[in-house]
């Protein structure tokens, strides 16, 4: 959700797309030497790919709705022609951070009272249509869903809900909803899932997200409902994106309509937000651990990840120790853009040297600002504990 009294929102740039020529005819193709058929089958998936993406995009987007609160807005989307709509609780109810960042972060946790949230909010579709929404309830024992519903309605485009269990690692996903401002509103971006929870089954993928799209749906190829995103790692998106999985999804829909739902949002904090620890650089060893629990990164590897505040030409040392994984270090700075806060990497390091596994990354930092640091191993599953430093020197 965009939240407009703590909102700190980050942007990625989003790719270019080409537009390439096809073959119109048999012939063509046939006639085709092999570098030139190499070229055509390129330009074949391309097109394949584009008129896919466009079959989602039509179908989806009509049943695709922002959702407008007094302090913000996130997205949802229809399951019922009558006007059912699945978004998430704290889109309604924003719940305090575990870590206020500022006063007035501060005050709103001392004061956070689940009851008072809006009773209605305002829906609107991708065709500039308005409509009020009562809240239904909400998801209960911390689960992040909420229903709305719009009255007078009868014909409404919906979304089709996906087989639970359906989706698997690998799968092309889509994203769909108001990301950032709602003058954005259907944004379109795609991905691939990454990793599913074994637990609980929350969807980790890396179509990009940001703050707006929480509450919108996560679609297969099919423009299915395979989940409802919630989150991205921190603040800043860095490709680790999630999504309750479509069975919680069905299950809370199932409650809604027998009106079996919490009448207060139950999320009281924002557990759901990996956690991102600050350090200092003043070389205190942090002990962690690589776990199965764990943040995925795309090349299977967990990771934990660190931010500390630098200043321009400091002379860093940062080093990850470990006997039980082969650790890797990134480092990315926080820059400034005309479209808002992007993760730019800076130095990586996966080996001290020949025969030390262990890694370290020594720079001068390119400018004032803040610094992230991920803490990964180089093989996929690798879990155990490491130790890690950070040391700015004279």
């Amino acid at each position: 959700m965009i939240n407009k009294r703590f909102s700190k929102l980050g942007i990625l740039t989003l790719c270019t797309v080409f537009a390439l020529t096809g073959i119109n005819t048999v012939e063509q193709l046939l006639s085709l030497n092999g570098k030139e058929a190499g070229y055509s089958n390129r330009v074949l998936a391309q097109t394949s790919d584009e008129s896919l993406n466009r079959r989602v995009y039509q179908k989806a987007s009509p049943a695709v709705v922002t959702v407008k609160t007094e302090t913000g807005h996130g997205s949802g989307f229809v399951i019922s022609q009558d006007g059912l709509i699945i978004t998430n609780a704290h889109v309604i109810k924003p719940p305090p951070r575990l870590q206020p960042k500022n006063e007035a972060e501060a005050e709103y946790a001392r004061t956070y009272n689940p009851a008072e949230f809006p009773q209605v909010v305002t829906v609107v579709f991708t065709d500039g249509r308005k409509f009020s929404a009562d809240v239904m309830g909400f998801g209960k024992g911390g689960l992040d869903l909420a229903v709305l519903k719009i009255h007078g309605q009868k014909n409404l485009h919906t979304l089709p809900l996906a087989t639970p269990g359906s989706a698997k690692v690998g799968d092309r996903v889509f994203a769909l909803g108001t990301p950032l401002d709602a003058k954005f509103e259907g944004t379109f971006t795609q991905g691939n899932i990454t990793r599913i929870d074994p637990s609980d089954g929350e969807i980790q993928h890396n179509a990009v997200i940001m703050g707006g799209n929480s509450g919108g749906p996560l679609l297969n190829s099919q423009g299915q409902v395979i989940g409802v995103n919630t989150s991205g790692i921190g603040e800043l998106n860095t490709g680790m994106n999630f999504s309750i999985p479509v069975s919680q999804v069905q299950s809370f829909i199932v409650a809604a309509r027998k009106k079996d739902v919490s009448p207060v949002s139950t999320l009281f904090t924002r557990t759901q937000e990996p956690s991102i620890r600050t350090i200092t650089l003043n070389g205190q060893v942090i002990n962690g651990s690589l776990t199965k629990g764990d943040r995925t990164l795309e090349d299977g590897s967990f990771a934990d990840g660190y931010q500390f505040q630098g200043k321009k030409g400091q002379q860093v040392v940062i080093e990850m120790t470990s006997q039980k994984i082969n650790p890797v270090l990134s480092l990315f700075q926080v820059v400034e853009s005309t479209e808002g806060q992007q993760l730019l990497k800076i130095a990586e390091n996966d080996d001290r040297g020949a025969g030390d596994f262990n890694a370290q990354i020594t720079m001068a930092l390119p400018a004032d600002g803040v610094f992230f640091i991920i803490a990964n191993s180089l093989d996929r599953g690798e879990i155990g504990d490491y130790s890690l430093r950070a040391n700015s020197q004279p």
